[in-house]
């Protein structure tokens, strides 16, 4: 694979060679965040990034209630609500990874992509 991406950096001229570059390194974890609310689906991350915030925040308070409670019965009610809305706010923060790791990986392809393109044009 070294070989095959060596022939496509001589392939290309200096400028193209200089365009890949700025594209080749991952960009930092903040900046791979805002870019998930930039794309056509940023309405779902919007509404994902407040659910998350919601549920949160209602963790706080099913803690909370369980500390408070009294009774065997509540404790266990409390629990069962905190263990819940705890595996809710990891699915989403699950879901905000795998959309990084599909913006990351739709990068690549096209990154990919117009390396080829290059390659092909120089070779015609």
């Amino acid at each position: 694979m070294t070989d095959f991406d060596d022939k496509i950096r001589q392939a290309l001229d200096q400028e193209d060679a200089e365009l890949l570059l700025q594209h080749e390194v991952d960009a930092p974890l903040h900046e791979q965040l805002i870019d998930l609310y930039r794309g056509r689906l940023r309405w779902l991350n919007i509404g994902a990034t407040l659910g998350t915030f919601a549920l949160f925040a209602f963790l706080i308070v099913l803690g909370y209630e369980f500390f408070q409670a009294e009774e065997t019965q509540e404790m266990i009610a409390w629990a069962t609500a905190f263990v819940t809305c705890f595996v809710w706010l990891a699915l989403m923060k699950l879901w905000f990874w795998l959309e990084m790791h599909k913006n990351a990986v739709t990068r690549e392809i096209k990154r990919l992509e117009l390396q080829l393109a290059m390659l092909s044009q120089k070779l015609n």
